[in-house]
C-alpha cells in the first residue's frame, strides 16, 4: 500500500513567520496537534510543530522557535512499511508528504492505523504490544503537578486512579493544552549605576520590563478535569479490533484491562504500528 491510499491530502499547516496564538487557533479549529510549517507565501516545507514542542517551551512565542527544522519528508509514491519503520525508528507521529517540492499531505501514525491495520484482518491479540510499565496519578493530584508527572514520564497520556488504586478516570496532553491560557507575564530587571566624588554621590536606577506570554494551567485537581467515561479495552483483543475501535472513537491510546478488570496497562496506536512489520 502506498503513501498515496492513506495521506491526507488537504493538510492544514502554518507559516513563519507566525506566532503561538495563530497555531493554537489552527489547532483547536482544525482538531489537530501537530502541523508542517512552510515558507511564507510558498509550500516549501521548513519545520514541523507539535503540541509537545508547544508543552516543553511554555516561555516560547514564535513559530520560528518552536518547530523542528528540516523534518524528515516522504513521498506519495513510498510504502506504508517504510514510512512505519521511519516514524517507528524516529520515534515521531506525522510525516509531511512532499512533491516536487511542495507539501501536498501528511501521513500519521493515526493514518497508518485507521486506513490499513483496522482493515487488514490482523487477528494478533494485542497483549504482546501492550506497555506494562506506565505512569499513573492519583486523583487528587494538583493539575500543574500532573503535567510536570507527564512531562518527566514522556508519556502523552495518564490513567487516573482512585483511593483504592482503580481506574476512575485519565488525562492527556490534549487536555493539558486546551485546558492551559496564554497569559501575559513581566519581569523587572534593575541596572543600577553609580558615581562617587568626594563632596557627593549620585545613585541612579533604570528599571527595564520584559513582558512574554507564557502557558498557565488553572489551579484544579485532576478529579476535576479528567475524562471518567474512560473506554477500555481487553488484552486479547485483536489489533486490527482494537485499531478498528481507535478510529470508531477518535482515539490514539486506551488503558487495558484483564479478565478480572484489572488495569494492566496502556495500548497506543504506535504500538499497533509494530504488529503491522511482523505479517
Amino acid at each position: 500500500m502506498k503513501v498515496s491510499n492513506i495521506m491526507t491530502r488537504n493538510v492544514v499547516y502554518v507559516e513563519v513567520p507566525g506566532n503561538r496564538e495563530h497555531l493554537l487557533e489552527l489547532m483547536d479549529k482544525h482538531g489537530v496537534m501537530g502541523l508542517p510549517v512552510v515558507k511564507k507565501g510558498t509550500k516549501e516545507v521548513v519545520g514541523i510543530v507539535t503540541r509537545t514542542d508547544l508543552m516543553q517551551k511554555p516561555d516560547e512565542e514564535q513559530i520560528a522557535m518552536l518547530m523542528t527544522r528540516d523534518p524528515i519528508v516522504t513521498t506519495p509514491d513510498a510504502d506504508i512499511t517504510d514510512v512505519t519503520k521511519i516514524l517507528l525508528d524516529k520515534n515521531i507521529r506525522r510525516l509531511p508528504v512532499v512533491e516536487n517540492g511542495e507539501l501536498v499531505g501528511i501521513v500519521t501514525v493515526a493514518d497508518i492505523v485507521w486506513k490499513a491495520i483496522s482493515r487488514m484482518n490482523i487477528d494478533k491479540p494485542i497483549k504482546p504490544y501492550v506497555q506494562k510499565k506506565i505512569t499513573a496519578v492519583w486523583e487528587g493530584t494538583p493539575l500543574p503537578v500532573a503535567y510536570i508527572v507527564m512531562r518527566l514520564a514522556d508519556v502523552q497520556a495518564l490513567p487516573v486512579l482512585g483511593n483504592e488504586g482503580q481506574l476512575v478516570g485519565i488525562i492527556t496532553d490534549t487536555d493539558f493544552i486546551s485546558l492551559s491560557e496564554v497569559v501575559d507575564e513581566s519581569k523587572v530587571s534593575e541596572v543600577s549605576a553609580a558615581s562617587e566624588g568626594t563632596k557627593w554621590s549620585w545613585d541612579a536606577s533604570t528599571y527595564i520590563y520584559i513582558a512574554k506570554k507564557k502557558l498557565k494551567l488553572p489551579k484544579k485537581l485532576v478529579s476535576e478535569v479528567m475524562v471518567t467515561n474512560v473506554i477500555k479495552v481487553a488484552e486479547q483483543i485483536s489489533v486490527s479490533e482494537c485499531a478498528k475501535m481507535m478510529r470508531k472513537y477518535d482515539i490514539d491510546q486506551f488503558p487495558v484491562v484483564n479478565a478480572k478488570g484489572d488495569l494492566v496497562g496502556m495500548i497506543t496506536d504506535v504500538n499497533l504500528l509494530k504488529a503491522l512489520l511482523e505479517i
